[in-house]
């Protein structure tokens, strides 16, 4: 009997022992796994061994770090290249109180003019040409009329044709003068021009140009532009005499004869539709004449050579008193309805004769230049010839 008592307590304890070191390795293999499991995810970012207390810690330190506070510039007082500039405060003085801009935007944007006489410039191509000298017009010419810039006269008309459509029906002038203008100003818009206006118009008009005060007054319409169409003057670029747009108005002129012509609330030069519609506004309010069938005419002579008369597009000649005392006739049929231009165009071995009606002089005053006039209105000639695949 004692036996079997000292034998079923051996046993129990034996099934006890099992039981434990079962439950024991349980927990191991369990905390093994976890382990690894950790390790695991550590060792796929490179970092096996580490020490979690300590990675909690910079965690910690990292997220208390906060960035330094952006600093906001100030402009209560005028900076930059013009600071103290006394002329140009008198200046933003006068745009404060006549036309209610705010003195801190104001003095934002001067604070970021350039002395533009300091900027590094380049040439144009008609800087070069001796005028009245032999070949002169061909070097000028060949400045705008050329095959690529014809090709993008095609395209623009193509583009624009309904537009250039209606300012020809709306202010009597055709199409392609307001094309010859178009190519030379900016290449139908692919250069609008190298300089900011804000640069050239400040400088000019504050350090001492001879025509400072001319200057002073586009400084002030070129500010009333800009904000009404919502533009940065910081961004605009224009010509060295702060000519803007498409058709490189200045801002005088863009106040008298630009106009909303895509009828969109704004009247804005760099929109192809509102340039069209404004150079035929500019040519009807200078005099231009629907009834005019020819801008100009090739004439004859005789020799290669022409000085009997005075030449240019100021001049005024009785086409009848040409042909009679001076023997100079048109090529062809030619009704000015007025006093014609005689123009001289040196070319290499002799000179181009022409007969320019009123209109050519219309055309001169967007550029004083007799050169001007005749590129503008041979170019359009050429686009159109492209355009319709005739000859010019």
């Amino acid at each position: 009997m004692r036996k079997n008592k000292i034998y079923s307590l051996t046993l129990s304890l034996l099934l006890f022992s099992a039981c434990s070191t079962k439950e024991i390795k349980k927990d191991i293999i369990k905390e093994n796994n976890e382990t690894n499991k950790s390790k695991k995810s550590y060792i796929y970012l490179g970092i096996s061994d580490i020490n979690y207390t300590n990675v909690k810690k910079d965690v910690e330190e990292i997220e208390d770090i906060k960035p330094p506070p952006i600093k906001t510039v100030s402009y209560d007082e005028l900076q930059g290249e013009f600071q103290g500039n006394y002329e140009l405060l008198e200046f933003i003085d006068m745009m404060v109180n006549v036309h209610n801009f705010k003195r801190e935007y104001l003095n934002r944007i001067f604070s970021q003019a350039q002395d533009y006489n300091l900027i590094p410039q380049t040439r144009s191509c008609t800087s070069n040409i001796i005028f009245g000298k032999i070949g002169a017009w061909d070097r000028y010419r060949s400045c705008f009329i050329y095959d690529r810039n014809i090709e993008r006269g095609v395209e623009f008309w193509n583009e624009h044709e309904d537009a250039l459509n209606r300012a020809e029906a709306k202010y009597g002038v055709p199409a392609k003068y307001i094309i010859g203008i178009l190519g030379i100003e900016t290449a139908y818009g692919t250069n609008f021009g190298k300089y900011r206006a804000i640069d050239v118009l400040t400088t000019r008009s504050m350090l001492g140009d001879r025509r400072a005060s001319f200057y002073r007054d586009e400084l002030e319409k070129f500010l009333l532009i800009t904000r009404d169409i919502g533009l940065d003057p910081t961004e605009v670029m224009g010509s060295t005499s702060g000519a803007l747009g498409y058709g490189q108005f200045m801002p005088s002129s863009y106040i008298r004869f630009a106009v909303d012509f895509n009828s969109d609330g704004k009247t804005d030069l760099w929109d192809a539709e509102d340039a069209i519609g404004s150079i035929a506004n500019y040519f009807a309010k200078n005099g231009w004449n629907p009834s005019i069938p020819k801008v100009a005419v090739r004439a004859k002579y005789r020799g290669n050579r022409f000085k009997r008369l005075k030449t240019g597009y100021k001049t005024k000649y009785s086409l009848y008193k040409l042909k009679k005392k001076y023997h100079i006739y048109p090529r062809e049929k030619f009704h000015p309805y007025g006093a014609v231009s005689l123009i001289k165009l040196p070319r290499g071995t002799y000179d181009e004769l022409w007969l320019g009606s009123p209109n050519f002089r219309v055309i001169t005053t967007y550029n004083h230049s007799t050169y001007y006039g005749m590129t503008a209105y041979e170019l359009g000639e050429l686009v159109e010839a492209k355009r319709l695949g005739n000859n010019y």
